[in-house]
């Protein structure tokens, strides 16, 4: 037994309450970097000047999907910009569709690649970054949709003079499948605490679509010569390499959000997870501390809470600690979702925080199991 104070403790006790105590803080920290983020006020535009952009769309054997999303974007109300739509090997009638399109509208563009490559999805990027005429470029797929006409001008309250990067939201409302909810609280959680590092200058993106950045950038850094010995994920590594605290933007309002309609299975889960745990590979050391420190730091928090509830005679004292973080949390999730545009994702967002690190620890043990080298 030791004595502290007039208190005498356990040994397991004091370990479990140094750890507890030490963890609470850390947890706190991300968490007024959270409230930070979320609070902060969009900066008034000038109305008077909108940067020109391109919004550029890779597309394979997505006809349907292109004659949703297609016709919203060329409908935008916003004064210079263009959509370039790049088809990739397409085998259905894609071709013919934008063709047909091309006649109707002078601010759609195409470009199509007939043969496959080792690098498709750098590929089609860049034949897109080619083909593009404005300043800064939007990426996007065919799955996406916009909110309204007005969607390209929220984005680009993002785009001011000092800024090279900018993030926008990605919603999971409309998509199906089984794991369609656990889609909606990754990407919200991820949106979240990616968009508080910015704070630390360690923005990060979640992925390729609805990111912007200037076309300038792409062709004085030799697009993706740096980044090709990734499997995938060239764009995210691009604008993750050239985005930090002052030049880039996380867009928190639903105006500039998109949702994506593509499939939320088991699989696609999975594929998604070994996606992102790739990409994080390739981040930087102070990246990867920040959110190691953040997933670890909730695990053993939680572990000591529960393990002092049985052994401390402050168990209550315990529980309420924990209950009132849970409420922070809370706060500024709802807070987050309302300017976001998101509903229903508590409590399973708890839920998720909690064994994010264990899913992740059984995806990279599959993925060390599994992988397979890159051909070149």
């Amino acid at each position: 037994m030791i004595e502290i104070s007039g208190f005498t403790f356990g040994t397991a006790e004091l370990v479990f309450l140094l750890c507890f105590g030490l963890t609470l803080l850390i947890q706190l920290f991300y968490q007024l970097l959270t409230a930070i983020n979320t609070l902060r006020k969009r900066k008034k535009k000038n109305q008077d000047h909108f940067p020109s952009i391109s919004i550029i769309i890779p597309s394979r054997n997505y006809e349907d999907h292109l004659k949703e999303l297609i016709p919203t974007l060329l409908s935008q109300d916003y004064p210079d910009f263009e959509v370039v739509v790049v088809d990739d090997c397409s085998a259905d009638g894609t071709e013919w569709y934008l063709s047909e399109l091309k006649l109707q509208s002078n601010k759609l563009k195409t470009s199509r690649i007939i043969q496959e490559t080792d690098f498709p999805n750098a590929l089609v990027i860049t034949i897109g970054v080619r083909a593009a005429t404005k300043e800064w470029m939007i990426f996007l797929n065919p799955l996406c949709r916009v909110s309204g006409k007005d969607w390209l001008k929220s984005f680009s309250v993002g785009m001011n003079p000092n800024t090279e990067a900018v993030f926008g939201f990605i919603k999971h409302a409309n998509t199906e499948g089984s794991m369609q909810k656990f889609f909606k609280y990754e990407t919200f959680d991820s949106y979240m605490l990616y968009g508080s590092a910015r704070l630390l200058g360690l923005p990060m993106p979640i992925s390729d679509l609805n990111i912007a950045y200037r076309r300038e950038h792409f062709l004085n850094l030799r697009g993706f010569a740096a980044v090709l010995d990734a499997r995938f994920s060239e764009n995210e590594l691009f604008i993750n390499k050239i985005s930090n605290r002052i030049n880039s933007t996380f867009l928190m309002d639903q105006g500039s959000a998109i949702d994506y309609l593509g499939e939320t299975d088991w699989d696609d889960e999975l594929n998604y997870k070994q996606k992102q745990l790739l990409l994080k590979r390739k981040f930087t050391i102070g990246q990867r501390l920040f959110l190691w420190i953040n997933t670890y730091s909730r695990a053993i928090f939680d572990i000591s809470m529960l393990v002092l509830v049985v052994l401390s005679p402050l168990r209550w004292w315990i529980s309420g600690i924990w209950f009132f973080k849970i409420l922070m949390e809370l706060i500024w999730g709802v807070i987050g979702m309302k300017r976001l545009g998101e509903r229903k994702l508590f409590p399973g967002l708890i839920a998720l925080r909690s064994t994010v690190l264990i899913f992740n620890i059984v995806l990279s043990i599959n993925y060390l199991i599994t992988r397979r080298k890159r051909k070149w």
